[in-house]
C-alpha cells in the first residue's frame, strides 16, 4: 500500500538536492506506458508526475497527480532500474482513505 509516509520520504530525498548541479541534465521527454498503452490522465495539462520508490523495492515508481479532486495515481515499476515498466495503477491512500493534494 502506498502511504503518506512513503510520499514524504520521497519528497524529502528530492528536496535534499537543492543544488541544480547535483540533479544533472534532463533527457528528452518520453511517453510513459502502462502495459501496452500510453498513460492517459484526464486533463493532462494539470497532471504532476513524480518519480520515487514508493514500495521500498529499490525501483523508481511513478506518481501522477490528477487535477480532478487532487487525486493521485501510483504506477509501480514492474521492470528494472534501467528499463522501468508500468502496468495498472493504484490510488494513493492516506489515513484510511484516498490521499489528495489540497486544492483551492
Amino acid at each position: 500500500m502506498i502511504t503518506r509516509l512513503s510520499l514524504i520520504a520521497c519528497l524529502l530525498a528530492i528536496v535534499g538536492c537543492s543544488n541544480t548541479e547535483e540533479l544533472g541534465v534532463l533527457g528528452a521527454p518520453v511517453k510513459m506506458m502502462a502495459g501496452e498503452k500510453p498513460i492517459d490522465i484526464q486533463r493532462t495539462a494539470h497532471s504532476a508526475p513524480f518519480v520515487g520508490d514508493f514500495d521500498g523495492d529499490g525501483l523508481d515508481d511513478l506518481l501522477v497527480g490528477e487535477f480532478h479532486e487532487g487525486r493521485m495515481r501510483v504506477y509501480l515499476n514492474i521492470g528494472s532500474i534501467d528499463q522501468p515498466k508500468f502496468d495498472q495503477f493504484e490510488r494513493f491512500t492516506a489515513g484510511g482513505g484516498l490521499g489528495r493534494v489540497p486544492t483551492g
